[in-house]
């Protein structure tokens, strides 16, 4: 029987490449290797509960989505609010991972749980990576390649919108803020809620995903009603209907 070798990929229909008798699919936008990649960075980052039947059901785009998920909408995608309550707890423990832990996360090349942790061991931030460091850590010089390719490429949208220190301390040291923040519901004085969180981050507020006692905001603009904000004002917690005002001080 003969085999005919495909040309394009079956997902994404992008032209393969050949290398060593392997076949490539080079797209970065291949929705079979973003699913992976965001698959990978889950089970690395330590999100418990976010296999891939969850991840089917979130139906997520990009690793950044992640860290602005609605809690309610996730309720209704998993058809159980205990479950959503559980994801978000894990997802804010994630926020606490040390360098290595993230690094090997992003699927680079050759950056497994080794290189990481060798690159850790002689920075104290991901800023501070460079070849000499890579060359110090004792990285080949492929590895290192992958590396610098990923910094330069990549670092800078990853660390505008995802919450880690990018530190390789294992212990933190506390940042003090001004407040606790929640956000619910769609938003009307900024466009998306990436950008809201980085205003508020800006601003010396810390931004939490899950409505507590200890909570001291919840940010509704919508004012829908919803889970987190029915379990704030049982709370007693101060609501914002308009979150520019409030970063402005004129509420």
């Amino acid at each position: 029987m003969q085999i005919t070798i495909p040309n394009n990929c079956p997902c994404c229909n992008y032209t393969l490449e050949t290398i060593n008798e392997q076949l490539f699919c080079r797209n970065p936008l291949c929705d079979a290797q973003v699913f992976k990649k965001i698959e990978h960075f889950c089970k690395t980052i330590g999100i418990k509960g976010m296999g891939p039947k969850t991840l089917e059901k979130l139906s997520l785009n990009d690793i950044t989505e992640i860290y602005f998920l609605d809690q309610k909408e996730v309720e209704i995608a998993l058809g159980s609010a205990r479950l959503a309550e559980k994801l978000f707890q894990e997802i804010e423990l994630s926020k606490s991972a040390k360098l290595s832990v993230v690094l090997q996360s992003f699927s680079i090349p050759l950056i497994g749980s080794t290189a990481s942790e060798k690159i850790s061991g002689v920075v104290n931030h991901v800023s501070e990576i460079t070849e000499t460091k890579c060359k110090e850590a004792g990285l080949g010089d492929k590895a290192t390649q992958n590396l610098m390719a990923w910094i330069n490429s990549e670092l800078a949208e990853l660390q505008e919108f995802l919450p880690f220190s990018w530190t390789s301390a294992s212990k933190q040291q506390a940042k003090e803020y001004l407040a606790t923040v929640c956000i619910t519901g769609k938003l009307k004085t900024f466009k998306t809620k990436a950008l809201a969180q980085k205003a508020l981050e800006e601003g010396g507020y810390k931004v939490v995903e899950s409505v507590t006692k200890s909570l001291d905001y919840l940010v509704d603009e919508a004012n829908d009603n919803s889970t987190k904000r029915q379990k704030a004002d049982s709370y007693g917690i101060t609501i914002i209907s308009n979150l520019d005002k409030f970063l402005k001080k004129e509420i």
